[in-house]
Order: structure tokens, then C-alpha cells, then sequence
């Protein structure tokens, strides 16, 4: 029997002789094997599935280095002499209660002890060769004496652990298997760098906020927390992959890119995505109410509103300099009020340094479409309503703002185009004593301020271009110095541009406003003529021919530019008569008068004076007309059911008999479906009495 399980020829010590060195003995009931003791050639022994429970004859094997009595009825574990050349080891499925002195096996490097009666660790400090060691299964209920083991792949599952301590010294343990335990923390596991794999299916861990332990491994790829109360958190997968962005396994099933992504998009943003949605959300709700035309929306996007924009870190003053700016230069410049949900620092003004309000109030403002902007910082709410922008605007100066960087992002998503200035302070010392001296701020206020700083600069450095301007902050005089320059090259610029083009410009509104003035009566000399051509025409139908005989257009007495327009136009069964479009054009002249120069209009170009826009105005409005003014600077109404009232002026009801009458002529014309001629050149031609012309 035992012939048959010999294989594998090798040589002996001697290297003269050859001997078999591999036995395999397994399923075969055995009991006694001191038969084995003649067989010290022996390299591997293989000897699972028996009912052996006396490995003593060991002794007699030195050489042997894998050895495998697993699912035997062995209770003293290692009884005999240490085997100094032994490698692998497996008494898995045996009744051992205890482990014994293992310091005379200096090459033990994997050791299995599964499915045992081991309630403890001990005894395996000095196998200063093990790598792999398995317990799973037995009644240990803590991590102990494991001392500085070179552990690479530990396996503790299926025992009654209920935490992870113990495990600090394993520095370099790859793969960790601690299933099947109860494990509430695992705290302990924190240290252990080389970690790639842990293992805590089964176990009682409630909270994701429990998984903080494992967030600064760097080489963790795979996790597996299957059956744990956390995974029933509100997107538990998600969080998970955000905490430990390395992970590409969780739960056995692989990560995905998306998931990866879909995780950063829903815990950390980054700020353009940020301000997308928040642009995207804005635009929705105020789509969803009234529509209304402001002052600040310009003609043509090629002349935004003006406005100017102050960013940096909170305690850099930004706010300080846009009120002094705006003080000095009251002509120029007014500033834009934002809501927040914070309360009020020592000196602060509702209304004055932004308009203090309830979460509650800033929520309802959000759904009723008032934002442009909205943003967090720190616990607090911050919003840019139209309004705030509109109550400058009015006064027709350029809007200037301060806010943090996440509210420039969103901006940026807007129809305006402001400058942006970013005030970076760069003695972070000198920063942090000013708003300690303040009294104003917290510990927490400055330690977040400090922390947000590189993030000014890094959005400068990775954005080139973002910001129009960058100020050293350090020094408030000098910063404010340093603004006046940037704000004077600015007006430098812009009434470079303007000083050119601007006589043109106003020669060309002059010859357009003639060519307004004198249109009408060439209009009404047109509708004359083709009211008598109309006239006679059906006095001469009615004579030689039957009333439904179409009547080439050629035919028709005083044919003008337009009545040959209207030829080349006949194919369209749509065309309109004469009448249609002298009617047409009546309206859109008294529609004209209403709308034109009502208000003078606000800034087309930077910082251009309110006051000369007003000034100029008066120098074009005509007494007893309506007030001419550019097309470019014409003021738009608040709302396009409320023309008079934004428009600062009444504006006088349309001429009742003048409705009564076009309303007639459209009466008399032929408003439905025309018959198709030959070619659709033809027009027909209905008969009319001498009453029916207007």
C-alpha cells in the first residue's frame, strides 16, 4: 500500500543514490503510520483524510519540508522533534486545542490551522519565516501575540472576534480575511499600509462612518462588506467608492469608471460641475415664472451690462474695497446686495452688506426663480437674486459684487460677462493675525480660510485666463491702489474704442430718424394709389367681365416696386394685399412710438457716465413727438405687459378710431384660403362697392 503512494525519484544526501521522496496516502482510514519511520528520504507527505491521531514517527523524516495531515483526529499539535527544513504545513480539520513552541521551525512559512478547538494565538513569535498563516474557524475570540511576524496573507475567519485590535504590528500583511466575526469597529487596522485586501463579509458593522480606519490605505483595491448592517445606507455604494477612490473591487463585483465618477459628482464636485447645476437649476425655476425683460439685459451680447467682480478667500476684505470703491466713485459704481442665511457680524447692516435671511425665506426665493447664483460655504447659504443686479442697473452705474470662488463658477454659466479679480493673500501669517485682531471669526472661520487659499491659486494656475486681475491682498491700501489702476486702464480702453466709431455712429441714427419721420407719408400715398387702383378695377370687372375672372397683376394701373415684389411673391397663396401691409405697418409705426426713448438708456460700453446718457437724451427728444433716441441705448421695459410704468413714463393709449378703421379694412380683405390660379400667378379679385374703401 504504501508502494503505491511513493513517486517522485530524487537523490539522496549523498547525491549517489536514487531515492522516492514524495508519499501520498490519503482516504485510506489510516491510523498507525509508524511504518513510515524506515522512509527518512521523504521530502513531501501527504496524508489527509485518516483517522491517524499519532504523528510522533515524524521525528525520524528530517528532511521532509510539506507536510499535510489535514481532517485526521490529531490533538497535540507538533509532538515531536522540530523539523528544521519544514515549509508548509496543514493540520486543518483536527481536534489541536493549543498551539506548542514552534522556535525550531526556521523555514515554516505557511501554516493552516483551520476548523481546530484554538481559543488564543501564541507561540509563533519566533517562526521569523511565516508569511501565511490561517486560523479560520476555531474559538478565537482576540487578536494576540502575533508580535512582529512577517505576515503577508492572515486568515481569522468564522471565529468570535469582535474587533479588530491586535493587528498594529503586522507592517507588512497584504491580504486580511476577518469574515464571519462579529466586528463592530475596525479600528486597528489603520497603520497597516501594504493591506490590498480585506475581507469583513458577516460581521455587524453599522455605519459607513465605521470605514474611516481603512480610508488612508492607499493600496486597498479590494473590499468586501457583503451582509453588513451599512449596506443599507442611502447609497451606500456610491459613499464607499468616494471614501476609498483606489477600490477596484467592493462586494465582488468590480468598479466601474462610472460609478467612480457618479461618486465625485454626487460628494465632491468639482466646482464647474457645481456651478452648472446650479446655473441649470436657477435657469429652470425662473423659466417656470413670468417672464420679464430687464434693464440689465443690453441690446446685443456684444455690449454685456457691465460689472465687476471681486473674489478670494473669506477675510481678504474684498468687501471692504467694493463699498469704498463704490463710495468714491458713487458716479460709476454701485453695489450689488447679496442674501445669505448667516447671521450678521459686529457692525454689519441688513439691506446694507447683504440682505440677512431664514433659510426658510431663502429656500422660498430659490423656488420663486429669484436667484441668477446660489452657493454654499460653510453651513450657510449665499444667493445673487436679478433684483440685486436690476436695483443698480436702474441707476444706470456699473454693478460691483464680492463673493467666494463656488458663486464665480456659477456666474460664469450666466449671460453676463464681468470682470474678475481675485485678491490672493500671500504672507499667511499677516492673514491670519488680521482676522484673529477682527474679533469677527472663529477658529474654525480662519482655519477654513487658510485651507481654501491654495484653491484660489490653483484655479488660477489651472484655469489661465479665469481671472482678469490678480491682486495682492496683504496690504489693504496698496491693494486698493492697485485696483484704481486696473479700473482706470479699463476706462483708458473703453473710451479708446468708443471715441472713434461714435460720430459715425450718430450720423447714421440721424439719417435713420429722417427716413423714420418721412416713411409714413410715403406710405399713405402708396395706399391711396391702391385703393383707386382697386376701385377702378372692379368697375371695370364688373362691366366686361363675370365677377370671378382673375385679373393678371401686370394689368393693374400704377404697378410700383412693391406691386412687382408682390408678382414674383404671387406664387404663395399667402401673400398679403396692399391694404394688408399698409395696416400692418401703421401698427408697427404707433407699437414704434410707444417703445422709443421713453427712458434713457443704461451703459452699452464699461463704465460709461449715467449722467451723459441722460444728457444726451434730452439733447434728441423732440417736443410734441415721441422722444428719439439709439437703438443701442434704448431702456428695456420690467415687463411686456407694463411698457409705461418701466419705461418711467405714461405711454398714450393707441387711437381708438384709427383700430376701428384698419379693423374694417381687414374685414373688406379676403382673409381666407385664395383659389389657385394657373401657375399661382394669379390673384383673385372679389367686387367691392365704392363704401368699402376706408
Amino acid at each position: 500500500m504504501v508502494s503505491e503512494g511513493l513517486s517522485h525519484i530524487g537523490l539522496d544526501l549523498t547525491g549517489q543514490h536514487h531515492v522516492l521522496c514524495h508519499l501520498s496516502l490519503p482516504n485510506l482510514s489510516l491510523i498507525n503510520i509508524h511504518l513510515l519511520c524506515k522512509y527518512v528520504h521523504l521530502v513531501k507527505l501527504e496524508l489527509q483524510h485518516n483517522n491517524i491521531e499519532d504523528i510522533s514517527c515524524l521525528n525520524h523524516i528530517p528532511h521532509l519540508i510539506y507536510l499535510d495531515v489535514s481532517h485526521n483526529e490529531i490533538s497535540n499539535f507538533f509532538q515531536f522533534q522540530p523539523l528544521r527544513y519544514l515549509q508548509v504545513a496543514d493540520f486543518s480539520h483536527n481536534q489541536i486545542p493549543d498551539i506548542k513552541d514552534l522556535a525550531g521551525f526556521f523555514c515554516l512559512r505557511k501554516l493552516n490551522l483551520d476548523h481546530n478547538c484554538l481559543s488564543e494565538v501564541s507561540n509563533l513569535v519566533d517562526c521569523s519565516m511565516l508569511t501565511h498563516l490561517s486560523l479560520a474557524y476555531n474559538k478565537i475570540t482576540k487578536i494576540s501575540n502575533l508580535g512582529n511576524l512577517p505576515l503577508l496573507d492572515l486568515c481569522l475567519r468564522g471565529n468570535q472576534l469582535h474587533c479588530a485590535e491586535g493587528l498594529e504590528k503586522l507592517q507588512k500583511i497584504q491580504v486580511l480575511d476577518l469574515s464571519r466575526n462579529c466586528i463592530t469597529s475596525i479600528s486597528g487596522i489603520q497603520n497597516l499600509h501594504f493591506l490590498y485586501l480585506i475581507n469583513l463579509e458577516k460581521n455587524q458593522i453599522m455605519e459607513i462612518e465605521d470605514l474611516k480606519y481603512v480610508i488612508d490605505l492607499q493600496m486597498l483595491t479590494n473590499l468586501n462588506l457583503l451582509d453588513n448592517p451599512v449596506q443599507k445606507h442611502h447609497n451606500y455604494r456610491l459613499t464607499v467608492i468616494f471614501l476609498h477612490r483606489s477600490l477596484s473591487v467592493l462586494d465582488n463585483k468590480k468598479v466601474t469608471v462610472e460609478e467612480k465618477v457618479s461618486s465625485i459628482n454626487m460628494f465632491d464636485p468639482p466646482m464647474d460641475i457645481v456651478g452648472a447645476k446650479d446655473h441649470i437649476t436657477n435657469m429652470v425655476l425662473q423659466m417656470a415664472q413670468p417672464q420679464v425683460l430687464y434693464q440689465s439685459t443690453m441690446p446685443t451680447p456684444n455690449t454685456p451690462y457691465p460689472m465687476l467682480v471681486l473674489t478670494g478667500p473669506e477675510g481678504c476684505r474684498k468687501g471692504d474695497l467694493v463699498r469704498r470703491l463704490c463710495q468714491e466713485f458713487s458716479g460709476h459704481f454701485g453695489v450689488g446686495i447679496c442674501h445669505t442665511t448667516r447671521p450678521p457680524y459686529t457692525g454689519e447692516k441688513n439691506g446694507v452688506d447683504y440682505h440677512f435671511v431664514s433659510e426658510e425665506e431663502f429656500q422660498n426665493l430659490v423656488l420663486m426663480g429669484k436667484f441668477i447664483l446660489t452657493m454654499q460655504y460653510g453651513s450657510h447659504l449665499f444667493g445673487l437674486t436679478r433684483g440685486a443686479i436690476e436695483e443698480v442697473a436702474n441707476h444706470g452705474v456699473v454693478c460691483c459684487l464680492h463673493m467666494e470662488l463656488e458663486g464665480i463658477f456659477s456666474l460664469k454659466k450666466s449671460c453676463f460677462k464681468p470682470r474678475y479679480i481675485l485678491l490672493r493673500p500671500s504672507a499667511i501669517e499677516k492673514f491670519i493675525i488680521y482676522m484673529k485682531n477682527t474679533n469677527r471669526y472663529t477658529k474654525s472661520q480662519i482655519d477654513l480660510a487658510v485651507q481654501r487659499v491654495p484653491l484660489y491659486s490653483k484655479t488660477n494656475e489651472e484655469h489661465p485666463g479665469f481671472f482678469d486681475n490678480v491682486i495682492p491682498s496683504d496690504n489693504y491700501d496698496e491693494a486698493y491702489q492697485t485696483l484704481l489702476e486696473i479700473v482706470k486702464v479699463y476706462m483708458y480702453v473703453e473710451e479708446q474704442m468708443e471715441e472713434a466709431p461714435q460720430e459715425e455712429a450718430k450720423e447714421k441714427v440721424e439719417e435713420k430718424v429722417r427716413e423714420e419721420e418721412e416713411k409714413p407719408n410715403e406710405e399713405e400715398v402708396e395706399e391711396e394709389k391702391s385703393i383707386v387702383s382697386d376701385s377702378s378695377l372692379r368697375d371695370f370687372e364688373s362691366v366686361e367681365e363675370p365677377a370671378t375672372a382673375p385679373v393678371e397683376s401686370d394689368s393693374l394701373p400704377g404697378s410700383t416696386v412693391e406691386a412687382s415684389s408682390a408678382k414674383d411673391q404671387a406664387d404663395f397663396s399667402c401673400q398679403k394685399t396692399l391694404i394688408e401691409l399698409a395696416s400692418l405697418r401703421k401698427r408697427e409705426e404707433l407699437a414704434r412710438e410707444a417703445i422709443f426713448g421713453k427712458k434713457p438708456g443704461l451703459h452699452s460700453h464699461l463704465f460709461k457716465q449715467h449722467t451723459q446718457n441722460v444728457a444726451s437724451a434730452e439733447r434728441d427728444q423732440d417736443p410734441g413727438t415721441h422722444t428719439r433716441i439709439r437703438s443701442s441705448e434704448v431702456s428695456h421695459a420690467t415687463s411686456p405687459l407694463d411698457v409705461g410704468t418701466s419705461l418711467g413714463g405714461p405711454v398714450e393709449p393707441l387711437d381708438g378710431t384709427l383700430l376701428a378703421q384698419t379693423t374694417e379694412m381687414l374685414k373688406d380683405c379676403d382673409m381666407g384660403p385664395r383659389p389657385e390660379s394657373d401657375g399661382h400667378k394669379n390673384r383673385e379679385v372679389t367686387k367691392s362697392t365704392s363704401s368699402d374703401t376706408p
